[in-house]
């Protein structure tokens, strides 16, 4: 799969399998562990946050075996380096009640500005691209994280503490007939992440059933009209 995470070094951990573990209450990932995964390894968390609830929920019924246990880790991590600038359309501010803010509000993943447009409480599909934006309040920064093209798209975020946060994905296979999905979880102080990918693809003739992807449904639950 093709994506744009600006990496420098690959890193690969020989470490135990996951095990019980110690980490602070706020965190409902423990980093230390999810960076020293062995291959086909799940991710262990203390609670599902809404996203990942949601995201679950809504490809669940389409494939019975679309569950965070058949997430299986690569057994690598990877560092971030040095992000870029986020590319400014100028229509970020309007889109600043859905963005996905850390616990402390210092920080927010942005997944809708550059590829939708927003008139009040409809949000219109617009750019077939998509940026995901990390910014950063207190250093005034907005950097990509991610650029997508129109076979893939992050369609949900959630912080597990307020330097770590997990990114759910889907693309396209190469046939075009399927889908797969893959969550990664970033730990910020380390500037390291991990990918879990689901075990299997999902039929692309099922989520055509669907009227909507998984991020339009995000909003239309939440009472936006989604064009």
């Amino acid at each position: 799969m093709k994506y744009t995470v600006f990496i420098l070094v690959l890193i690969a951990f020989i470490a135990c399998r996951q095990g019980d573990t110690e980490y602070s209450n706020e965190e409902l990932v423990n980093p230390e562990s999810v960076l020293a995964y062995e291959e086909n390894d799940t991710l262990a968390i203390k609670s599902i946050p809404g996203g990942l609830a949601e995201w679950l929920s809504f490809y669940r019924k389409i494939d019975t075996r679309f569950k965070l246990s058949n997430f299986k880790a690569s057994g690598v991590s990877l560092h971030m380096g040095s992000l870029p600038e986020a590319i400014s359309k100028g229509n970020e501010n309007s889109f600043k009640d859905l963005f996905v803010y850390s616990p402390d509000s210092t920080k927010y993943l942005d997944l809708i500005s550059y590829n939708y447009l927003r008139e009040k409480d409809t949000l219109i599909p617009g750019d077939p691209d998509q940026q995901v934006v990390l910014a950063d309040l207190r250093k005034k920064s907005k950097s990509q994280l991610m650029y997508f093209g129109p076979s893939q798209l992050a369609e949900f975020a959630d912080w597990t503490s307020n330097n770590s946060f997990m990114i759910g994905i889907t693309s396209r296979t190469d046939s075009g007939t399927d889908l797969n999905a893959e969550i990664m979880f970033f730990h910020l102080k380390d500037s390291l992440y991990t990918n879990f990918r689901l075990d299997h693809p999902i039929s692309m003739d099922s989520i055509l059933m669907t009227q909507h992807n998984f991020l339009d449904f995000y909003f239309i639950n939440r009472q936006f009209n989604v064009q």
